[in-house]
């Protein structure tokens, strides 16, 4: 999709909130869909444009089980890649993510799930060499820790370094950008170096929170 037709289609966007569960660039996400109401969702999605949301729920209200709950304004919006409808009316679907968002309003909608309207959120002109520089930091700071999960750690290792290096720090930061307020800041930023830069600070603040501490002489 182009850039236009993008920003058409998130005028009134697909919003599927999950607690615990955000789309974030860099990363499909497998999703499992036997609510009704999401599955009408998917199935409209499917027949236009594939295009939806999975955005972050305000924390305090993620233990609720809210009907409508708040959600953070900042997010991803991603398209149906693969599909496939079960006999009993659940659907398995992989979302790709497309393009970062900002929810603006939810609209009015004779549809059982929410809408809103959303501003699609453009990246910077980035400094190419900085953000593969980070990359390539990434990989060298993953190597060990991936070392050290045997098969699965040699897999996820293989899969980044088959990457082009400016595309490691989208790559690495769903798994290392954790939080309500990191993804939003993560989310929020248009400049693709700092958006670099925050992936590698959480890693090295995660990496320094997992070593042993040393005991004091």
């Amino acid at each position: 999709m182009t850039p236009q037709s993008l920003a058409e289609s998130v005028a009134a966007l697909r919003v599927f909130p999950l607690p615990g569960t955000v789309l974030l660039p860099g990363a499909s996400l497998p999703l499992h869909v036997f609510e009704p109401r999401y599955r009408q969702l998917v199935a409209d999605a499917l027949a236009g444009d594939h295009l939806l949301c999975v955005p972050q729920i305000l924390e305090e209200e993620e233990a609720g089980h809210l009907d409508a709950p708040a959600l953070y304004p900042y997010a991803a919006v991603g398209r149906i890649t693969t599909h496939h409808l079960l006999p009993d009316g659940r659907y398995n679907i992989v979302v790709e993510p497309v393009a970062r968002v900002r929810l603006v309003k939810e609209l009015e909608s004779a549809t059982p799930y929410r809408v809103f309207e959303a501003e699609l959120l453009l990246d910077a002109e980035g400094d190419t060499p900085k953000v593969d520089a980070v990359g390539r930091r990434l990989i060298g700071l993953l190597g060990p820790v991936l070392a050290g999960l045997g098969p699965r750690g040699a897999a996820l290792s293989k899969g980044l370094q088959a990457l082009p290096s400016g595309r490691v720090p989208a790559a690495v930061a769903p798994l290392v950008v954790q939080g309500a307020v990191p993804r939003q800041e993560y989310l929020a930023e248009n400049d693709q170096v700092r958006r670099a830069q925050l992936v590698e600070t959480m890693l090295l603040t995660r990496l320094a929170e997992s070593r042993p501490a040393t005991a004091e002489a």
